[in-house]
């Protein structure tokens, strides 16, 4: 195990803690739930609002969890990693997670500290108990998440070793531009649910398989199934909105690109996912925001969103030429840890 620093003083007859220690899934779910939502308030999107509210609601359950846990291991891994103590107050957490099986990489998150613990150094005393975790598990790699704009955070994970290896970057509109004109593009075609497979191709294609480390492209993700089909066409029909996927095909069975517009005629937010295959044209990434802009001519002025990898700067430039602006980058980093 990692070497430990938790001191406990006695006042009293009560012992206060003082240090890092391991995650007790019995009595830290709560505390950890209401430290992540403090230190995370500016940064959780939907999902991991989903998340949040799925370990408070875990926290209320810690007793059967400790049950559970001693029977079978298997939350604990989930769960797994270390908090800091200070008072008796937990006041910082790591969640440290093998990534894959016998793949030697580990994940670390939820790296927080409540605001008036920060500029003591907790963050990189956890940090550094979580790698030395990883290494004395056998692990060769740690992989972490963090936003682009957190310069904090950057800067402690680059004087620890941490390397950037890719990210994705989420662009913002309120009203997207009008009267733009669609650009004649040579190749330009519908693909459908049977195109699956070249859209993981190109998707993975985009995304080298190092910037895959913290979660890898699955085959299903490209998957249509019949009821999601039956679902986009009850759309269209009410009139709710419509998806659009476009490729580039310069050959049969190979994208160059390709996007997924979800326009939408009643009140909601429009998005648009790109995908390029990298040293291609770079006209490409022009081309295609150009066409979903324009195919939004048709539709309601609602706020728009654009899912990008950190790599599509074109797409990105394009963008920001509309009035777009970044709305947050996520960049995943790592470090050799043996």
């Amino acid at each position: 195990m990692a070497a430990m620093h938790v001191l406990t003083d006695r006042v009293g007859e009560q012992q206060i803690e003082h240090g890092v220690r391991p995650f007790d899934i019995g009595r830290d779910l709560r505390p950890v739930a209401r430290l992540i939502a403090i230190a995370f308030a500016d940064e959780l999107d939907e999902h991991g609002e989903a998340a949040l509210r799925e370990l408070r609601i875990l926290g209320h359950m810690s007793g059967l969890i400790r049950l559970l846990t001693r029977s079978t291991g298997e939350l604990q891994d989930v769960f797994n990693g270390f908090v800091w103590v200070e008072e008796g107050q937990l006041v910082g957490n790591v969640t440290v997670q093998r990534a894959a099986n016998n793949s030697g990489r580990w994940q670390i998150a939820n790296v927080a500290v409540s605001p008036a613990h920060r500029g003591r150094g907790i963050s990189r005393a956890l940090m550094e108990t979580a790698i030395n975790y990883v290494a004395e598990m056998g692990g060769t790699w740690a992989v972490l998440q963090v936003r682009a704009n957190n310069a904090i955070a950057r800067g402690l994970y680059e004087r620890m070793g941490f390397e950037e290896m890719g990210g994705s970057t989420e662009m913002i509109i309120g009203r997207p531009p009008r009267d733009v004109i669609t650009p004649s593009i040579a190749g330009l075609q519908p693909y459908s649910a049977s195109d699956s497979q070249l859209l993981y191709e190109l998707a993975t294609q985009q995304q080298n398989g190092e910037s895959q480390w913290w979660r890898p492209i699955r085959r299903s993700d490209f998957d249509l199934p019949l009821e999601q089909r039956l679902g986009e066409w009850i759309s269209q029909v009410a009139g709710r909105g419509r998806i659009y996927r476009m490729a580039i095909r310069e050959y049969e069975n190979r994208f160059e690109g390709a996007l997924l517009l979800k326009a939408r005629r009643w009140q909601g937010i429009h998005e648009l996912n790109l995908w390029t295959r990298p040293n291609t044209d770079d006209d490409y990434q022009r081309w295609l925001v150009l066409w979903a802009l324009a195919r939004l001519q048709d539709y309601p002025i609602w706020p728009m969103k654009v899912t990008l990898s950190t790599s599509q700067t074109v797409a990105q430039a394009t963008l920001a030429a509309y009035g777009f602006s970044e709305h947050h980058t996520l960049l995943t980093m790592r470090r050799h840890v043996r």
